[in-house]
């Protein structure tokens, strides 16, 4: 994974602190991991980027290519580009050799079909005189030849062995049928001496280095050899053994020169190839970012035709049928904008509901060149996306003001409280007066419960996930909280469905979410006169989904009508309240990628439903590891 290429990720992740979160893969996505710096990042997209699974086809070369996605909400999540890069890249060059090959067996059934016309035709041995053993090992030799032609170039058309296993077998046949013809002709002098060379040259484009050279030494040693037996029989003279010589030069020169140029060919292809693949990939990835994007985009020609549109452009538009192109037809609204910035060349911010349906739109063009009866290119922006980032920025801001002004009243407050403990001391204090002091104390302590809940929502610490075992940990939480918070008459018990349950969660922040949701059940989760009754269950319906967690109790419920408005801050339906701590529940849950929710239960009460994250394989080894080891230590003891 190229790190230089996550620069502007990591400058993005360390301007926005507050959207650091980046989540470990799982299923394509980025889970469970945080991000303080660009180091963080790339470590951690290259971690999940090598558990990326592979297919069957994929696995002998290597990892896929993928492109990062990370959104406004810093979610990393991985796309798979098809793999046309690397079969581009093998079939390129191997289809070339294939198609040099075919020609080298074409020209070697030719030269079979001249020479086996010469040499067995009466006439040409009349003319040239030929007779005796060699000529009749001459006829026998051009007809195996001209089988051997025959039966390689069908092998090569099957593919069935390599190019390097056929042009060897090829150029042994044409060396032996070579030196052969030299015998039988009689020498350089007949001019056979030239399809070596041609031998030589297509042994250097389609062997490797040291092959070809070997080709080039045994056709040398084939001229040399017909030359001293023709100076033996006193047929030649030295000159031909100084042809033989310099021909034998040639071949070595043909060699260097045949084959640099083939390297060379073969080099500029394979750029070429890789080049034509980046082309293809980057107009891939161009293709997946315009179709994920949440903005609507929009081709439109001349005539007011749509001719492309991406999957937000075909939403916004109202999903309309493929076959209806015309803008006027889908949306006159949208037809009359886009004529309007046409004729006047400005356009109108105002946003306009393009179907009924869909959320308003913010419709901008431009030219996609500079002439007039150019595309238009249309950017359709959603206005509740746009309110919805303004909403969180305002939010942010609230948040940081929220937080300091909470620091500030604190102190403050501590002097009122205190100062209302000391009046209360006093003996000569009326009933009234300390009446009005009591309520001073107790105004006074939930504010400062509300300064406590502001204050842990802005210095909220980043969540360190684990695997832990869910049934351990109940009865953990159980025995700490009992010793606590004194309970007197109230109950509170742990039941355990599934012992092996286990989840991927920070521990700590899991301990806290539950512990106001206890406190809740305490505070208002019982009959009238009567005690409380808590239940703290978990359980596990599906080893491959998310273990629960539920916090029941036998109060009186809450209402339906109330129950949509549970998780929003400052929302409470007690006077006493503050309404924070079901908010701060939800946002230490979803930090862990958990989800909250309430149940009514059947016969009166209410059920807070926690359903946690399903660990990876490796933690799961990682947990039973410890649990084995913890076993056989408390064994030995």
């Amino acid at each position: 994974m190229n790190v230089r290429g996550l620069t502007q990720i990591g400058a993005y992740c360390d301007e926005t602190p507050a959207r650091r979160q980046v989540f470990p893969l799982m299923d394509g996505a980025l889970r469970w991991s945080h991000v303080r710096s660009l180091q963080d990042l790339g470590h951690s997209l290259a971690q999940s980027w090598r558990k990326l699974p592979c297919s069957a086809a994929e696995t002998g070369r290597g990892k896929p290519d993928v492109i990062v996605i990370l959104d406004s909400s810093g979610i990393a999540s991985f796309m798979r580009i098809s793999s046309i890069g690397s079969n581009a890249r093998s079939w390129a060059p191997d289809a070339v050799r294939w198609y040099e090959l075919r020609l080298f067996n074409l020209y070697r059934i030719l030269v079979a079909l001249v020479f086996g016309f010469l040499l067995l035709s009466t006439i040409t041995a009349r003319h040239f005189g030929l007779s005796g053993s060699i000529f009749a090992a001459g006829q026998m030799g051009v007809i195996v030849y001209a089988l051997l032609a025959t039966a390689i170039f069908a092998i090569s058309e099957s593919q069935r062995f390599t190019v390097t296993t056929l042009t060897l077998i090829g150029v042994g046949c044409d060396l032996v049928m070579g030196a052969l013809l030299l015998f039988v002709f009689g020498g350089l002098s007949s001019g056979v001496g030239v399809l070596l060379l041609i031998t030589v040259a297509m042994s250097a484009l389609l062997l490797p280095g040291r092959l070809a050279l070997l080709t080039a030494a045994f056709a040398t040693f084939a001229l040399l050899s017909e030359s001293f037996h023709s100076l033996a029989m006193l047929r030649a003279t030295e000159r031909n053994l100084a042809q033989a010589a310099l021909l034998g030069t040639a071949f070595f020169a043909t060699v260097a020169i045949f084959y640099w140029l083939a390297r060379l060919t073969r080099e500029s292809q394979e750029l070429v190839e890789r080049q034509g693949v980046d082309i293809a990939n980057l107009a891939q990835i161009n293709e997946l970012i315009i179709q994920r994007m949440r903005t609507g985009i929009l081709v439109l020609d001349g005539q007011g035709e749509v001719r492309r549109f991406n999957e937000s452009g075909w939403y916004l538009l109202g999903t309309p049928p493929t076959q209806e192109t015309s803008i006027r037809k889908l949306s006159p609204d949208l037809y009359d904008r886009w004529r309007y910035w046409i004729t006047t060349g400005k356009h109108n911010n105002v946003p306009i509901q393009v179907v009924q349906g869909v959320p308003a739109v913010v419709p901008r063009f431009t030219r996609l060149s500079g002439q007039d009866d150019a595309a238009t290119l249309c950017f359709l922006e959603d206005e509740s996306m746009v309110y919805r980032r303004a909403e969180e920025l305002t939010l942010a801001s609230l948040g940081r003001l929220s937080a300091s002004i909470a620091h500030e009243v604190r102190n403050p407050l501590a002097a009122i409280s205190h100062a209302a403990q000391l009046l209360a001391e006093s003996e000569e204090m009326p009933d009234a007066d300390r009446r009005l002091i009591e309520i001073i104390l107790n105004h006074c302590g939930r504010v400062n419960g509300i300064v406590e809940n502001v204050l842990q929502l802005s210095r909220r610490e980043r969540s360190r996930p684990e695997c832990i075992q869910l049934a351990t940990w109940a009865y953990g939480f159980v025995n700490d909280f009992r010793q606590a918070q004194p309970l007197g008459n109230d109950q509170l018990r742990c039941v355990v469905d599934q012992r092996e349950a286990r989840a991927l969660v920070d521990p700590s922040q899991l301990t806290q979410a539950v512990w106001n949701l206890v406190r809740n059940a305490i505070r208002y989760g019982r009959q009238p006169n009567q005690h409380a009754d808590i239940s703290i269950r978990v359980r596990q319906t599906n080893p491959s989904q998310g273990a629960f967690v539920e916090v029941i109790d036998r109060g009186p419920g809450i209402p339906q009508s109330l129950q949509r408005q549970l998780f929003e801050p400052f929302f409470t339906t007690h006077s006493d309240g503050t309404g924070l701590g079901l908010y701060i529940c939800k946002q230490l849950l979803g930090a862990n990628q958990a989800s909250i929710e309430y149940v009514t239960v059947p016969g009166g009460g209410s059920c807070f439903r926690i359903q946690l994250a399903v660990p990876q394989r490796d933690q799961l080894a990682l947990l039973r590891a410890d649990e084995r080891a913890q076993s056989s230590f408390a064994s030995g003891k």
